[in-house]
């Protein structure tokens, strides 16, 4: 294997390359993918999938002490459970 493939920074940035260009595919219309409510909650998903992973890697939280990974973790989570919350009560 290529030593440029065994680099971990260089494979999380062609992962996130990578899942930029299909969200922004089914984020466009995509029609295959399903309604606009099932696009719109898959490109939230994706974009605090892609932030978790930029602050745990490029960030380097993951090497930082626990509590600020759990921290961390958790404000991801909130954040992206209110949005949810807030574009659920829009749609209802």
């Amino acid at each position: 294997m290529p030593a440029f493939l065994r680099d971990r920074l260089l494979l999380v940035w062609v992962f996130l390359v990578s899942v930029t260009l299909f969200s922004a595919g089914i984020g466009g219309g995509a029609s295959w993918f399903g309604s606009p409510g099932m696009v719109a909650v898959a490109v939230l998903a994706i974009a605090f999938i892609k932030a978790g992973m930029v602050m745990f890697t490029f960030m380097e939280i993951g090497r930082a002490p626990i509590a600020l990974r759990l921290v961390s973790a958790g404000w991801l989570m909130a954040a992206l459970a209110v949005l949810l919350a807030i574009y659920a009560r829009i749609l209802a």
